[in-house]
């Protein structure tokens, strides 16, 4: 959520109050009718919280670790069945907390389903660096027609090279940006 959210949530809350405070202490019928209509404002601001998720590798749930050598390499995110918020849309992990082994053995022993994640779901977060996202909603999309449901699925395999390439444009993505912003500086 951005700060002039924040800042518009903040100041809707204030105005519905000094609208309603007003209201009582002048007996107006108009400040009680513009109170009234305050809650749109508020509504249209409320934060949305849960509108993407955050998988961090110190989470004793999570297991983010590098299995395999060479072209054959991939990245496998371990976790108890339930962990993910699959209605978030996006889930988000950073290329840190990538280990060479599991680290948490509870998550990476019980296999009940992996689901494989192409290179279409991944991308890298507009703000945050370092941060590769997961979009949820296709993986919940290719599932439906497995014998399984995402309550039950426990691993997400990524292939290293796909890993590669979205971590290559983000960088890239990045230096233009920086370089662009250094020449409407330097203008």
């Amino acid at each position: 959520m951005s700060k002039k959210n924040i800042w518009m949530f903040v100041t809707s809350i204030i105005l519905f109050a000094v609208l309603l405070g007003l209201s009582a202490l002048l007996q107006e019928e108009m400040l009680i009718y513009a109170a009234s209509a305050v809650p749109i404002l508020i509504v249209l601001f409320l934060p949305d919280a849960k509108r993407y998720q955050y998988i961090r590798g110190r989470n004793r749930n999570v297991s983010i670790y590098k299995q395999g050598d060479g072209e054959e390499a991939i990245l496998v995110i371990a976790f108890q069945p339930g962990f993910l918020r699959w209605k978030t849309g996006m889930a988000y992990f950073h290329l840190k907390d990538i280990a060479s082994e599991p680290q948490h053995g509870g998550a990476a022993q019980q296999h009940a389903a992996t689901i494989p994640v192409l290179a279409f779901d991944l991308s890298a977060h507009h703000r945050k660096t370092g941060w590769i996202g997961i979009n949820l909603t296709q993986l919940a999309s290719r599932t439906a027609n497995m014998s399984f449901t995402t309550d039950e699925v426990n691993r997400l395999v990524i292939p290293m090279k796909d890993l590669e390439e979205t971590a290559l444009t983000m960088m890239s993505s990045s230096a233009t940006a920086s370089q662009n912003k250094s020449k409407s500086i330097s203008a």
